[in-house]
């Protein structure tokens, strides 16, 4: 099965775009910490000193040492890049000096704090945006956080300590970073050196053991950094036994898999994989396995709202595509190194169906190797007044398919029945194949299997003897007439695979058109309106949709009224879900479970920078988009996303140069 597994090509492009991204940016190397005074500064200066005698140019782009003599001791023999002053409110501030260091241009730069909001007048709102650009032009960073700062995790120290955090960090610069470096101690040290009054002067150090280094809130804290500190091993694991091409499942931490699909039972398998995962404290993925396969209106709906369901319930949430549903899971469970996949147990059985294939539990349970498989049996009291449906791949085709068949057969019959005695049933029997062949390029399977048995009565009856019955006299007869059912069979099953393939391959090869021009297109656009005209053409053109966008106040925190786009969709009831979106950073409105009054899909524009606006679209067809659908869009607004704050970064750098 392993050896069997292909890459995703979405996931391999997706690779590709990262390592051309990055094969230009330096590398930032992350001193991580559960809170102030476990050594983060300390461990840094001194890994600087260690690649310094190995002959790298390093600097000290920015370290506070807070006056403590053992960091600022290390601070010597190294290069430090003066702070650049700004006047602010009649008062003077110092600030890192991104130019210095960029003309400068060394190896490594270490600047301190990442989480530091920067004074008003400085040319980025937050240090780690100084970083970003560091990194850009190729320079290696050394710097220090501590867990509370990490944007994901801010909540949840604040529900500890009691302490609102106000410095943060996108949850993206820890996935950016080449290397983390946990600089850990125990909480009985670090109290102990807090009374010693090597973290805060003595008048600082009663409050703060008082407050926000009481022992129980050092070892939760201390927990969650040892938690981040495995994710990131984790990541950098599954890449190795990606570059390594190792198939098997290491089971080295828990990991969980659900699939999603359309069905009634997948909310109750998402929220039993969800407790199971909490109470494991373990991390899961909700599964969606594309097939080829058209899903009716109300298929698609609920597979949107199992989908929104395993998002809420914080399911890292992967489409996949494959004709093999069984494939499909087991390859997302390989490349993850899932060991645990949830699957549902039906509640009724087709004994007909399983007569010639599996079902996808017994499937998985059997090519699942050592992946352990929880089957979880369905909910009777879920929608316990309708039946489960269950999707017979034998019949697929519309009656106009069996219609056309028999005609087809009808006809053939009787061109072939004055000439067989000229070219034997033999051929006639050739003749049947090829038309066989031909109409599984245009019918459904059902259909063609069912031209098959017309045209094993039908060679039967008038043409192998004796005529006009279904006796057989001789044995090779009797094997002929089998080996031409077996073939027609074996042939149809292979052109519909063949066509599944073929409609997937379309898909992809559609996607790639579609973000391939509209990525040319964006790179092209010099403000933010051509960005939206760009944006809406694409909409319209590909999914039958129109957009108005709706940016963040240029100065302050808040969503500002004026729209970009359809000014049609400009309303105000519209407006006020957008502004809920853009707060909360979540999808409202049309076809989702959150305001779903308004008249327009509202998508918060995000980077690693922060959220930038909202994008309301508007299905033309008012139809529920295919998740396949939804897939895509999420890519282009992330890159609208992008080319909109790279325009209003630009604006901001034209401004400043203006005043200066």
């Amino acid at each position: 099965m392993i050896e069997e597994l292909r890459p995703d090509p979405d996931e391999l492009l997706r690779k590709i775009k990262h390592e051309e991204n990055i094969k230009h940016q330096g590398k930032l190397k992350i001193f991580f910490g559960m809170c102030a005074g476990v050594g983060k500064t300390y461990s840094m200066l001194q890994a600087a000193h260690a690649v310094k005698l190995d002959g790298k140019d390093v600097i000290v782009g920015y370290v506070e040492t807070h006056k403590r003599k053992e960091t600022e001791s290390l601070t010597e023999n190294l290069e430090i890049i003066p702070r650049k002053k700004i006047e602010y409110r009649e008062a003077e501030f110092e600030e890192m000096d991104i130019d210095a260091i960029l003309q400068r241009k060394p190896e490594i730069v270490l600047v301190d704090e990442l989480a530091h909001t920067n004074i008003t007048g400085s040319r980025h709102l937050k240090r780690y945006q100084d970083v970003m650009e560091i990194l850009e032009n190729g320079i290696d960073v050394y710097t220090t956080i501590n867990v509370q700062h990490i944007e994901s995790r801010s909540i949840t120290v604040n529900e500890i300590t009691g302490i609102s955090i106000h410095e943060k960090v996108p949850d993206s610069i820890i996935d950016l970073a080449t290397d983390i470096e946990l600089v850990d101690i125990s909480p009985d040290d670090l109290l102990k050196r807090l009374a010693e009054g090597k973290v805060y002067i003595p008048e600082k150090t009663v409050q703060a053991t008082r407050n926000f280094f009481r022992k129980g809130n050092l070892h939760a804290l201390r927990e969650l950094s040892l938690r981040i500190t495995a994710e990131k091993v984790d990541s950098e694991l599954i890449n190795y036994k990606h570059e390594k091409k190792i198939g098997e499942i290491w089971k080295t931490t828990e990991k969980l898999l659900v699939a999603v699909g359309s069905g009634p039972y997948s909310a109750k398998l998402i929220q039993w994989t969800r407790r199971m995962a909490y109470n494991l404290g373990a991390h899961w993925f909700a599964v969606n396995v594309e097939t080829g396969v058209q899903l009716s209106e109300n298929e698609k709906s609920n597979l949107n709202k199992n989908i929104q369901l395993a998002e809420r319930l914080g399911a890292t949430v992967i489409n996949i595509t494959n004709t093999d549903v069984v494939a499909g899971i087991l390859q997302v469970a390989h490349e993850n190194n899932v060991n645990q996949i949830v699957i549902g147990k039906s509640l009724g059985s087709n004994k007909f169906q399983s007569l010639w294939r599996k079902n996808i539990s017994n499937r998985i349970l059997s090519e699942s190797g050592n992946i352990d498989v929880f089957v979880i049996k369905a909910d009777k009291s879920v929608n316990s007044d309708k039946k489960p449906k269950i999707r017979v791949h034998f019949i697929t085709s519309k009656l106009n398919d069996f219609i056309i068949a028999f005609g087809v057969v009808a006809i053939l019959t009787l061109i072939c029945f004055p000439v067989s005695q000229y070219v034997g049933y033999q051929t006639i029997g050739l003749i049947y194949l090829l038309t066989i062949t031909i109409l599984s390029l245009f019918l459904g399977r059902s259909a063609v299997v069912f031209t098959a048995i017309l045209n094993s009565v039908a060679l039967n009856f008038f043409f192998i003897p004796p005529i006009f019955t279904f006796h057989i006299n001789k044995i090779e007869d009797l094997i002929t007439l089998a080996a031409n059912f077996v073939i027609a069979l074996v042939v149809s099953i292979l052109i519909t695979r063949i066509k599944k393939y073929h409609r997937v391959l379309t898909i992809n090869q559609r996607h790639s058109v579609i973000l391939n021009t509209l990525l040319e297109n964006l790179n092209k656009a010099t403000s933010i309106k051509e960005v939206v005209a760009i944006t809406r053409q694409e909409l319209q053109h590909s999914f039958n949709a129109d957009a108005v966008i709706y940016l963040k106040e240029k100065e302050g925190k808040g969503l500002a009224k004026r729209a970009f786009g359809n000014s049609e969709y400009n309303l105000i009831k519209d407006y006020a879900v957008a502004v809920w979106s853009f707060n909360s950073n979540e999808i409202a409105g049309k076809y989702t479970d959150t305001l779903s009054d308004s008249n327009l899909q509202l998508i918060p524009l995000t980077t690693i920078y922060g959220v930038w606006g909202v994008i309301g679209v508007r299905f033309l067809n008012n139809k529920v988009p295919s998740f396949d659908t939804q897939r895509i869009l999420k890519t282009i607004y992330a890159q609208v996303a992008l080319s909109i704050e790279r325009e209003i970064n630009n604006d901001k750098r034209v401004e400043s140069a203006q005043n200066n």
